[in-house]
């Protein structure tokens, strides 16, 4: 498979689950400009971080588990696609309200947020290697979906818009396990 798709499904579920959470943090307070700019910031270092560290880790582990790693990278791809589904559906908005201009609150949602990208960066691991190329486009991307996210929730405030965002994200990474079987198992 394509090198660029994958790419694309690595990075496309990280940066929504970025978005979402900048998203709550704009519905709730409108963020100035430089507040935008510093919860993009952490954002980056935190989502592209610990997806960094869940490749490097499912990497170290791939060697000692044999071929019990695919069984076990399928199983955690495809169960955190159903677990940013079933998070988007059942979300309610008192839930969901951040206040991202203080730096403890910030820190929390930005690595509690990033917990979904060291999973999928432990998943991918465990199958192939992740690059730093990869890193660095997710880290942009990332970025840019998190100014988006705290401009939209302030501009738009749907939480419709939100929970489309977060079963696409689910869906991206249930996708990313099927492909990544498929190359895998060469079924194609």
């Amino acid at each position: 498979m394509s090198e660029y798709l994958y790419m694309v499904l690595m990075i496309l579920p990280v940066a929504l689950v970025a978005f979402n959470a900048a998203y709550w943090g704009g519905i709730y307070k409108c963020l100035c400009f430089s507040e935008v700019i510093f919860v993009g910031l952490a954002f980056m270092l935190f989502q592209s971080g610990l997806f960094f560290l869940g490749g490097w880790s499912g990497s170290s582990f791939a060697n000692s588990l044999g071929w019990l790693a695919i069984p076990f990278s399928e199983s955690i791809l495809l169960l955190t696609g159903v677990k940013l589904i079933y998070a988007s559906i059942r979300v309610r908005p008192e839930q969901k309200s951040y206040d991202l201009t203080k730096y403890g609150e910030l820190i929390a949602v930005a690595f509690a947020s990033s917990l979904n990208a060291f999973m999928i960066g432990l998943g991918i691991g465990l199958m192939r290697e992740v690059t730093q190329d990869v890193v660095a486009i997710m880290s942009v991307a990332v970025g840019f979906a998190t100014i988006a996210g705290a401009y939209l929730g302030k501009k738009i405030g749907r939480i419709r818009l939100v929970r489309i965002s977060g079963i696409l994200a689910g869906i991206v990474v249930i996708v990313l396990g099927v492909a990544a079987a498929i190359d895998f198992f060469e079924l194609i």
